[in-house]
């Protein structure tokens, strides 16, 4: 074997060894990666893990907002950043399972490009009408959308948003009119403002809008009525039996980065959760925090991509 191949091993596996021992060192910054804007359901629960590991663990924790094209701008960004332990990424079903199947030459493979550190929470969502709506029932929605196939329209900013209408279209034999955005904050003020009649949006983003009286709130996905919103039916109240949708996120590291800084964050970053700007953060969004190791949640991921993909399949549904 070269001694230059011998050498150039040893320097890597020297290197390694003294990052993974330094880890962390508290003079660095660490990032972490939000691929949706400021204010958004995501948003609120990375501030609140950075607020955590910066109090407590006197981290240097900052959270930077990259959306666009329904994440991939952010996990494209996390997928070629340093893999010291000093970038994590916030993603979700949408960008870690749904945008394999729906987003053309994905640039980043989830299973591949990332490390799962620890899971956040599963969050369901709501659907809304404006404040000027005509509709305030989800009959009332259906069945203009039976009226005029193809003429309702809805916000749409992230690939689980959307799939959570189009399951809906879908076993409601309805045809709805999906008009993206960047952000669900800007697809939040567009129903605000009526520039689309319908939005599936989670209820960190909507909660604002509701005390404000700018939405209204028609039905949530979950299988049971969410606390946050007690008078608000579920979906299956209404009449569609067989709907439920839920979302998860979780932290990543980008593949390569040490063993030993990964167990590090994981360790980190479950004893962030239990902090009170985290329960909190869980709490406002109506969600839960399922109790997944890092191997069920590599399973879980690989679970879904088929799963989502069979019924994204079954539901006709071309890759966008």
């Amino acid at each position: 074997m070269p001694i230059r191949f011998l050498l150039a091993a040893a320097l890597w596996a020297f290197a390694t060894l003294s990052c993974a021992q330094a880890f962390p060192d508290k003079t660095r910054p660490m990032r972490i990666i939000v691929p949706f804007g400021a204010g958004s359901g995501g948003d609120v629960v990375a501030r609140a893990y950075a607020r955590a590991l910066s109090e407590s663990d006197g981290l240097n924790a900052i959270v930077e907002n990259k959306p666009g094209a329904e994440g991939v701008i952010g996990l494209e960004s996390g997928k070629h950043a340093a893999p010291d332990g000093y970038t994590i990424v916030w993603s979700n079903l949408s960008t870690h399972v749904l945008n394999v199947h729906q987003q053309p030459a994905l640039p980043y493979d989830p299973v591949v490009d990332f490390i799962p550190l620890v899971i956040t929470e599963s969050v369901a969502l709501v659907l809304n009408a404006g404040p000027s709506s005509k509709f305030s029932t989800l009959a009332e929605v259906l069945s203009a959308a039976r009226a005029n196939p193809g003429k309702l329209t809805y916000g749409s900013s992230t690939a689980s948003t959307r799939l959570a209408m189009e399951i809906l279209e879908h076993q409601a034999n309805v045809k709805l009119l999906s008009v993206p955005y960047k952000t669900q904050a800007q697809a939040t003020s567009a129903l605000a403002a009526g520039e689309v009649d319908l939005l599936m949006t989670d209820v960190v983003t909507a909660l604002p809008f509701y005390k404000s009286g700018r939405l209204r709130p028609l039905a949530v996905t979950s299988g049971a009525r969410l606390a946050a919103l007690r008078d608000v039916p579920t979906v299956r109240e209404l009449g569609m039996k067989d709907y439920e949708f839920a979302a998860w996120s979780a932290f990543f590291a980008p593949a390569r980065t040490p063993p030993e800084a990964v167990e590090k964050l994981r360790a980190t970053l479950r004893e962030a959760g239990k902090s009170k700007y985290v329960i909190d953060a869980v709490a406002i969004k109506a969600s839960e925090t399922p109790p997944l190791s890092p191997g069920e949640l590599d399973a879980l991921i690989k679970t879904d991509i088929d799963r989502w993909g069979r019924l994204l399949r079954d539901m006709k549904k071309t890759a966008r």
